[in-house]
């Protein structure tokens, strides 16, 4: 607090420095922005690896259609209302579709796991190719080295 220095002020002056509250908030909204984007929503799926797998740039999950195949060979898609909940393939090719019309730039890729069915893969493959008609992309993981 200080004291005004005007004549005939002679009551204490109250002020409240509210940088510190503003640096404080802006410490946890950017680490809140650096931890959202880590955060990957879906099943654990262990896909296969290979030495000349590249990651994909994406912006944001938004961008990416994914149906990822576990080990039973069930059917999971990372847009659902419940991402960790197996889906039927009508599901699942009702929500893309409605997915890629509203935007057709979306990347389409299937992660199975390396111990779910060959079939249940190129089913999944086959229903995302049905909806956006370009490519599909499998997701692998790099070799260890």
């Amino acid at each position: 607090m200080r004291r005004s220095r005007k004549k005939g002020g002679k009551g204490l002056q109250a002020e409240m420095n509210i940088v510190p509250y503003v640096d404080v908030m802006f410490v946890l909204l950017t680490i809140f922005m650096v931890t959202a984007t880590t955060i990957s929503v879906g099943i654990d799926v262990d896909p296969p690896k290979m030495e000349s797998s590249t990651a994909i740039a994406a912006e944001n999950d938004d961008v990416m259609l994914v149906i990822s195949v576990n080990g039973h060979g069930e059917f999971f898609f990372n847009h659902a209302e419940d991402p960790n909940s197996p889906l039927s393939e009508q599901r699942i090719t009702d929500l893309a579709t409605q997915m890629f019309a509203e935007n057709s730039k979306i990347q389409a890729l299937v992660k199975g796991d390396k111990t779910a069915p060959y079939g249940k893969v190129i089913d999944a493959m086959s229903l995302l190719q049905s909806v956006t008609h370009q490519n599909v992309q499998l997701m692998t993981s790099p070799m260890d080295e």
